[in-house]
């Protein structure tokens, strides 16, 4: 296999269509770290760390990315071959503790390698294809209800099938009136799905499930804080909705943690924050495992992240549950000549080699913050 002999680094900056409230914070701007690896042969790959609030709930920002990418990961794993993510992940863990989606973007970019020199699609790389589509997920923030309901019919005249609300309004009985408007509005044959990104306590978790409870929600994400498992259990174990962990769930051992102590029955799965895209279908295969359903989860990806995200759910038996790859219509631009295709509600997982997208270099260059830096191996 061929060795990593460069790395390219931008950090991007594009505008959302509207404000994305969330408890956890704001989307105004989605702020991506790029990196562009090449080997011997001249091919080349991309991955991204993708950050909707300016940081993740683990303290990364772009910022953090961008210097463990220069001064502690790129140094490290240029001369290693790029197809064997399981070494590059050990050589990344001896160079920097922590700092998932700054590893998360080089295990992206070499898998997106690694498919184009060998030519087949990454999620051939994952374990083969079980599904070709990818039913899709349309995002709701906190906002006023009128104004919720309004962009719900928008999408559901646009093709999606499932809409997720955000909850976690300073009076929880708003958030039921949000939700209840919401399912009268869009009627029976929607999916409707609830996240409150850690907002509540068990107490309050609790009363909110009871006023869903007969709106029939497909399951309630990440209610309480993600370190309090205990109260993810009790909230599992009471609930009438089943319960997802999010936050909570951003490693291989936090999904150990999780099934010992019954803290949910479904888990989303990103395809950065985990550390990239070989820790995620870990995730994917112990859900498997014990029979929890899942998701890929979303952060604003561009086409990079998201056709990243496609062929894990591609891959994975397990992520049977529509996912949130919906970046390219949030997002005022994207980086690729063509967006993803969705047909019925769904995106058509993509065929050709590596991750299977074209980008649109310039637009790299149209929305780069700060200089873009190079570092090459030397031999």
């Amino acid at each position: 296999m061929l060795k990593i002999i460069e790395a390219e680094v931008y950090s991007t900056k594009i505008a959302v269509e509207r404000p994305h409230e969330m408890a956890i914070g704001t989307t105004h701007h989605q702020e991506n770290v790029i990196l562009k690896l090449y080997v011997e042969d001249g091919t080349f790959g991309f991955g991204e760390a993708p950050h909707m609030v300016g940081h993740s709930q683990l303290g990364e920002t772009p910022q953090t990315v961008r210097v463990i990418l220069r001064d502690k990961i790129i140094p490290a794993i240029l001369g290693c071959n790029v197809g064997e993510p399981e070494h590059l992940m050990k050589v990344m863990d001896q160079a920097v503790p922590g700092n998932p989606r700054a590893k998360g973007a080089v295990v992206m970019a070499a898998y997106d390698l690694t498919g184009k020199v060998l030519g087949v699609p990454v999620h051939a790389l994952l374990g083969g294809q079980v599904r070709d589509r990818i039913p899709l997920s349309w995002s709701l923030p906190i906002v006023k209800i009128n104004t919720a309901v309004e962009e719900g019919l928008r999408m559901v005249e646009r093709g999606f099938r499932i809409l997720k609300v955000k909850v976690g309004r300073p009076d929880p009985a708003e958030d039921v009136e949000m939700v209840t408007a919401l399912r009268q509005a869009v009627g029976s044959e929607i999916s409707l799905r609830v996240d409150a990104n850690q907002a509540y306590d068990t107490k309050t978790a609790l009363s909110v499930i009871r006023g869903i409870e007969s709106l029939n929600i497909d399951y309630f994400e990440q209610p309480v804080h993600l370190q309090d498992l205990e109260g993810m259990s009790e909230v599992t174990y009471y609930s009438s909705i089943p319960i997802m962990a999010d936050e909570s769930a951003k490693s291989p051992t936090d999904m150990t943690r999780i099934v010992k102590f019954r803290a949910a029955d479904y888990v989303s799965i990103y395809v950065i924050g985990t550390g990239g895209l070989l820790n995620s279908k870990k995730m994917a295969i112990l859900a498997e495992v014990y029979r929890m359903r899942a998701y890929v989860g979303g952060a604003l990806e561009s086409i990079i992240g998201a056709s990243a995200g496609l062929h894990l759910a591609a891959s994975s038996s397990a992520i049977d549950l529509g996912c949130e790859m919906y970046g390219q219509y949030m997002l005022k631009d994207d980086f690729g000549l063509q967006q993803l295709v969705m047909e019925e509600g769904a995106l058509i997982v993509p065929t050709a080699p590596g991750l299977g997208f074209e980008l649109d270099e310039s637009k790299l260059e149209k929305y780069r913050q700060d200089s873009m830096e190079r570092f090459t191996w030397e031999q």
